[in-house]
């Protein structure tokens, strides 16, 4: 049976920017991502069919209302914070204080000298700059002190002093940001799941967010997600990422399907599946949207984790520049995606549900074995007979 093409796509770039520009404006550091736990509850009570629920951990996991719990539902997670600094204490000093603090997430050393940072201690924080950044010898972690005009209590966090969120005036499509990674793919997350009743309106699609904590950090919230028993053993977790631009996947090239990490490989069936999906959507009957299929090496993601512990996986992302704020000029600066890239991975996410009843569940035939199968029936009585075998 010929299969209809995709109905026109839902998915509004205004509307993408919208909550892209609101999801990335918040800070947000490893085990302090308060304000976007806070906007995401905001985002959810005003969507009539989305509900909440927060684990003991402080993931958050977002469901569709009126659809039926599904064996292998289809997760897409992303996680909340973003490297940055946590207080320790607060000491007078000649020219106002000094701050000792942990920073949390992988930025290199020599990224530190000089650096404007900022604590979110209420109304405008506190600026701050760094004045020496070490790692200790006996933990490994790294040990910053930063010179401030007021106090900074112990334990409230820092960010880089960047913009929370603007759209470059040289080019509207560059976004540029403190934090893309990984607030982008939160934000990619809310737009698909605002719109799931419009683009499944028959509600038969089990599509759930997984918004999870303190990834730069060693995945702690993806691990306690996955150590917890809350997530079924067939669900399709498909991490989403902002993962660093290479030089063979660069920024506006698309979304990208993401085959594997520094670390690992991603399961193949959901693999090829999501690469179907994507080829359809791309295609005459589609809406010729550009994609990349890599291996994204510059990094390490959840879905490794997730791996680890036993579940199926895949993996999604859109090029990001300055990874880690880490400019190529050797300055802490702002992070930047494509807004075209970005609206794209919405639109990725809304065919794979257009999409899921073609996904092969774990354990069920393979479609790429079948076709090679036949096609191995069709051929073998060749081989018997060639008379030059």
């Amino acid at each position: 049976m010929r299969r209809r093409a995709l109905p026109r796509s839902r998915v509004r770039p205004a509307r993408v920017l919208a909550i892209a520009a609101r999801t990335m404006a918040c800070p947000t550091a490893p085990y302090r991502e308060g304000e976007v736990i806070a906007w995401v509850r905001a985002f959810a009570a005003r969507c009539p069919g989305l509900a909440l629920r927060e684990d003991a951990y402080g993931n958050l996991e977002l469901r569709r209302r009126g659809v039926r719990a599904s064996a292998a539902p289809l997760v897409l997670g992303a996680h909340m914070d973003h490297p940055g600094f946590r207080a320790l204490r607060c000491t007078r000093a000649p020219d106002g204080f000094h701050v000792d603090a942990l920073f949390l997430g992988g930025v290199r050393p020599e990224y530190f000298a000089g650096a404007r940072a900022r604590f979110h201690t209420g109304g405008a924080g506190v600026a701050a700059r760094v004045v020496a950044a070490r790692p200790d010898r006996a933990s490994g972690e790294l040990r910053v002190r930063l010179a401030a005009r007021t106090p900074v209590a112990p334990g409230a966090f820092g960010t880089w002093d960047l913009p929370g969120f603007r759209r470059s005036r040289r080019d509207p499509d560059l976004l540029e940001t403190r934090a893309a990674d990984d607030l982008a793919g939160v934000a990619a997350i809310l737009a698909v799941l605002e719109l799931a009743d419009r683009i499944d309106p028959a509600r038969r699609v089990d599509v759930r967010g997984l918004l999870t904590r303190a990834e730069e950090v060693g995945f702690v919230g993806a691990i306690a997600a996955a150590r917890s028993g809350a997530l079924p053993r067939g669900a399709r977790i498909v991490a989403i990422e902002a993962s660093k631009a290479l030089a063979n996947a660069p920024q506006g090239a698309g979304p990208i399907l993401r085959v594997g990490d520094r670390t690992s490989v991603f399961d193949d069936g959901l693999t090829r599946w999501l690469g179907r999906v994507a080829a359809e959507l791309a295609g005459p009957r589609g809406d010729r949207f550009a994609w990349q299929r890599k291996l994204m090496d510059g990094g390490t993601c959840e879905s490794t984790a997730y791996q680890l512990h036993g579940h199926r996986c895949a993996a999604l992302c859109v090029p990001l520049g300055n990874y880690h704020n880490m400019s190529e000029r050797g300055r802490i600066a702002v992070e930047s995606i494509r807004l075209a890239d970005l609206v794209g991975l919405v639109r990725f996410f809304e065919a794979m549900i257009r999409r899921d009843a073609d996904c092969p569940r774990a354990g069920a035939p393979d479609p790429l074995r079948a076709r090679i199968d036949a096609r191995f029936r069709r051929a073998r009585r060749e081989l018997a007979r060639d008379p030059f075998a």
